[in-house]
């Protein structure tokens, strides 16, 4: 008597490198950093020792559990900026996939006036294992002001 067959579903596609959100604008994890040849905006709250230079633009204050909207803002024009100048930009935290994306569909709905939500489609179009600001966030309705 054969033993029944073990079916295994294959695991979700995980983003090797940073994965580009719009023309020349990738997000990814620290260890996309120290590869990236442009321009670096990193999103955690304490820029890591060792990196390669990089703007340091805390977006989450923990002790309120909340984005922090006006660096949300700044930085969606510091990336406007360097895309200006014709630069690659990288946004980058940890892993990739909690603050890198937030900040990167916050560069979209602003840059190019698309709802959050279509800014997170997209990102996980190409970056699946994101999560999403309101899935980790203690506080994602400021997000909608």
């Amino acid at each position: 008597m054969s033993s029944p067959r073990k079916t295994t579903r294959p695991a979700p596609a995980v983003a090797k490198g940073p994965s580009e959100i719009a023309p020349d604008v990738f997000v990814g994890g620290w260890k996309d950093a120290v590869a990236f040849a442009g321009t670096r905006f990193c999103v955690l709250d304490e820029l890591p020792e060792g990196m390669p230079p990089a703007t340091h633009v805390p977006i989450y204050d923990e002790a309120t559990d909340a984005p922090i909207l006006s660096n949300l803002d700044r930085l969606a024009k510091a990336i406007g900026v360097a895309r200006g100048k014709g630069e690659s930009v990288l946004v980058f935290c940890g892993h990739g996939v909690r603050r890198s994306p937030l900040a990167g569909a916050w560069y979209l709905h602003r840059s190019e006036k698309v709802t959050l939500d279509e800014a997170y489609h997209r990102i996980q179009a190409v970056r699946p294992k994101v999560e999403r600001a309101s899935d980790w966030v203690g506080h994602p309705e400021v997000l909608d002001a």
